[in-house]
């Protein structure tokens, strides 16, 4: 996905960490139990996390915000939705079309309380460019960036989560340079 502002980390927010400024909470209750485990990641949870990068490009491909509701958390459907609302204002839209993916490295997995966070360094290829809405294919200005035919190779450090042994969502992204 290309965009014009940094994204912004959530892989901080936790359900606890929202009473934490809270005058009626003691502070025993603000005790967040957490264990960083790296081994409880499995061949499932990888396929879902591969599952997950493909259906996210494409419903951001299509601008479907109910399908990207289905994949994230709602501080990444919040930033999805202001992302594409950016590009509608501005008569765009990006695509990222044909993602396969050449690498997935656990980075690190852990658990606070009965959630279980996994941050993902995710290596595909994908055509991946944003044309102009108001120009036709052929045009000068209709690929405004990327390739719509050649597939380029990206890298993004992604953070799962999931509640109990719920389904993985997206909490979190971070593009490298």
């Amino acid at each position: 996905m290309k965009v014009r502002r940094p994204i912004p980390n959530f892989s901080g927010i936790t359900r606890s960490s929202a009473t934490s400024g809270s005058l009626l909470a003691e502070p025993s209750a603000l005790a967040i139990q957490t264990t960083v485990v790296v081994s409880d990641v499995t061949t499932e949870d990888k396929i879902a996390f591969q599952q997950l990068l493909t259906d996210i490009q494409t419903a951001w491909s299509k601008q479907d915000l109910a399908g990207l509701r289905r994949f994230v958390t709602p501080e990444m459907f919040t930033y999805f939705g202001t992302a594409l609302a950016e590009q509608t204002s501005l008569d765009v839209q990006n695509y990222v079309e044909d993602v396969t993916l050449l690498q997935a490295e656990v980075r690190e997995s852990w658990i606070e309380d009965a959630t279980h966070y996994a941050t993902v360094g995710l290596r595909w290829n994908a055509r991946d460019y944003t044309i102009s809405l108001t120009k036709q294919r052929g045009d000068a200005g209709y690929l405004i960036e990327g390739n719509d035919v050649t597939p380029s190779e990206s890298y993004e450090v992604w953070t799962f989560m999931r509640f109990q042994e719920g389904k993985w969502l997206l909490s979190a992204i971070q593009q490298t340079a």
